[in-house]
This record gives structure tokens, sequence and C-alpha cells, in this order.
């Protein structure tokens, strides 16, 4: 695989943690930054970098002996990054003020229209779920959420790229789920909305934890 100059250490960051995701990186593997150097063409500094947000994200590990080794991703690790999910998102919407939101009511309306759209052309838009996503979290201007939806965001991007396949036949219910959670907000329901989004998070957490039993029975490497 050969990577563009444009961001390399966040195209390199992306390819190992697919990799770790898919299980073609096995817990215990040794990454060696002088094979991924070669094996990518770039230089180690990318690779070092990725390799730091990866230790950040607890897919690999650095023990005392100073071998980079790769963690463990499973359905626990899944759980736990859907269950900070559901606690971080329905929190952001208790900070959603009316104004923020009519501010960008037609915003979120749009992503869920983009999501329709691609999905009737049979395509998963992932950047439009994460908009969607991280919009509401934007919309409580909280420093300090945004933060730690974005330490979030890669992880969660790809855990979606990997298993697109296994869940489309899931898309519709989760195309509407987004729409319900509107919905409230715009009649200011935000228990109701924070019930509808935990459920919506909850779904996609078993689709995934799913996808991923499935990928590993294929024995996907």
């Amino acid at each position: 695989m050969n990577i563009k100059k444009n961001h390399v250490s966040e195209q390199v960051l992306t390819y190992l943690r697919k990799k770790i995701m898919l299980n073609e990186l096995k817990e215990g593997d040794h990454l060696k930054e002088s094979e991924l150097s070669k094996r990518l063409n770039v230089s180690r500094g990318p690779i070092r970098e990725a390799i730091a947000k990866l230790e950040a994200e607890r897919l690999v590990e650095t023990p005392s002996n100073g071998r980079t080794v790769v963690g463990k991703f499973d359905v626990r690790a899944i759980k736990n990054l859907y269950d900070s999910r559901i606690l971080l998102e329905k929190h952001a919407l208790t900070q959603i003020d009316s104004e923020s939101l009519t501010k960008h009511i037609d915003t979120l309306n749009l992503y869920i229209k983009q999501m329709q759209d691609s999905h009737t052309d049979g395509i998963r838009d992932v950047e439009s779920d994460m908009a969607f996503h991280g919009l509401l979290v934007k919309m409580t201007d909280n420093q300090t959420l945004i933060q730690l939806w974005n330490s979030l965001n890669g992880l969660i991007e790809t855990l979606i790229e990997v298993t697109s396949s296994y869940i489309s036949i899931h898309q519709q219910e989760i195309i509407e789920e987004h729409q319900v959670v509107v919905d409230a907000l715009k009649k200011e329901e935000v228990e109701k909305a924070q019930e509808l989004l935990a459920i919506h998070l909850e779904n996609a957490s078993d689709y995934y934890c799913q996808a991923i039993k499935e990928l590993n029975l294929k024995g996907v490497k």
C-alpha cells in the first residue's frame, strides 16, 4: 500500500486501526516501525505519530520492554466505546438551547436527507452520519464535550467503515432513528430525545458487535 503525502500520519492511523479491527493485526503482534515504514512507503515519523494515537485509543500498548504490541479489540471494546458515546451524547442533548437548535435544525435534517439519498443509491454515507452526531455535540458549545467527542470520532468512523457491508440491512432503520431524535428535539422533548438516542446507539453497538463476530468467524485475515 502506498500512502499519499497529505495527512500521512492520519492515513497510517486509519490503515492500522482497520487492520486491528479486522483482526489482521492480532492481539500481541509486534508493530515494528521499520517494517511498517517499508510496507507503507513512508518515513518513520508518521508511523510513530500514528502509533502514539493508537496508544491513546488503547488499540496498542508499549510495555516496559519498549516493544509496541497490538491490544485487544473485541465485543467488549465496542460496548465500552458505545457506552461512552451514550453518556456523552445524551448529556449533550441537555446542553442544547433553543437558539442553537433553531440555527442548526436545517443542517441536521440535511445530514439525514444525505444519508437517505445515499442509501437509495446503495451507499452508506458514513460522513453524514458522523457529521450529524458531531453537530449535536458542537451545538452545546461545550468545549470539553466537543474534545471528548473528537477523541472518539476516529475509532467510531473506522468501526462503521469496516462493518458497513454487514449492517446494510439495518440502514433504513438507522436513518429513521436519527429523524425521531430531531423530531423530539423540535418539540422540546429532551428526555424523549435522550431515550431515542440511547436506543439508536445501543442498536448500533449490537450491530457492530455482531459484525465483528462475523468478520472473525469468516476468518478475515
